[in-house]
């Protein structure tokens, strides 16, 4: 007898869910919880309360370290479900050989990602992505059928090139401040596919691997909805400032939900 594989997808989902609402019992508390995307296991960071108004937070290539979890632990005491996701990890999942990821696999990862995170409510989650996190999170929201899921992306530190995978000797890239020699694609060419959907970009004043030029040659490429917030920072990870960077963020976070339906 076959199997319906919507069917499948739903049921996985349910379960999914259901073990998030076990796990995740308050904001300060953080569980990990694992996902199956196209076959590869992922592991989720989940903060706050399912059913509340629900954010991706992607990490950038460097794993799940520094600014990300900083930002998912302020969204989630400010009463938001958060579902973090290593976008180190999951481009090395798919990263075998001469295969990495596909930019038309990013759309339908995130769309499973979505549908966690919004935990069969209506609640559509915000992408908030930091470096390679954020590249993925426009390039999956570019994707007509995921921008239905989203509603909207903020974007902290992006990047115009993103990696496609990773290998541990892209590792010295951290040192070099060059893109690892993987596939890659050009945000700033992508980015007027987002709308209608917002974008929300916030920068530092002296980011170390994304020069602010950059990301205003993204923003210009984009179309309306968009805003770019620059706050006065020493580095990628707003490390003295993240005081103002935090203020930005839940400012950048209303202007995305008031462009919603």
């Amino acid at each position: 007898m076959s199997t319906n594989p919507l069917c499948t997808l739903g049921s996985a989902l349910r379960v999914a869910t259901l073990a998030l609402l076990i796990l995740a019992s308050s904001a300060a508390a953080q569980v990990t919880q694992v996902v199956s995307l196209r076959g590869h296991v992922q592991t989720l960071r989940v903060y706050g309360t399912p059913g509340h108004t629900p954010i991706i937070v992607s990490s950038g290539d460097g794993g799940w370290l520094h600014l990300a979890p900083h930002v998912a632990a302020l969204l989630a005491s400010k009463g938001y479900f958060v579902i973090g996701f290593d976008a180190r990890g999951y481009l090395e999942s798919f990263t075998t050989g001469g295969t990495t990821l596909r930019p038309t696999d990013a759309p339908v990862d995130f769309r499973t990602l979505a549908a966690l995170a919004s935990g069969g409510t209506e609640r559509k989650p915000v992408l908030v992505g930091v470096s390679e996190g954020a590249g993925l999170s426009l390039l999956a929201a570019t994707d007509p059928v995921t921008r239905q899921a989203v509603a909207g992306v903020i974007a902290l530190g992006l990047p115009d090139v993103n990696e496609l995978g990773w290998r541990w000797k892209d590792a010295l890239s951290y040192l070099t401040h060059a893109t690892p020699a993987e596939p890659t694609f050009s945000t700033a060419a992508i980015a007027s596919r987002l709308a209608p959907a917002p974008l929300a970009a916030i920068h530092s004043t002296h980011d170390e691997f994304v020069p602010l030029p950059e990301v205003q040659r993204i923003l210009a490429a984009a179309r309306e909805p968009k805003r770019l917030w620059i706050v006065p920072a020493a580095d990628h990870r707003f490390s003295d400032n993240l005081a103002e960077l935090d203020t930005r963020l839940l400012e950048a976070l209303a202007w995305v939900r008031q462009q919603g339906p």
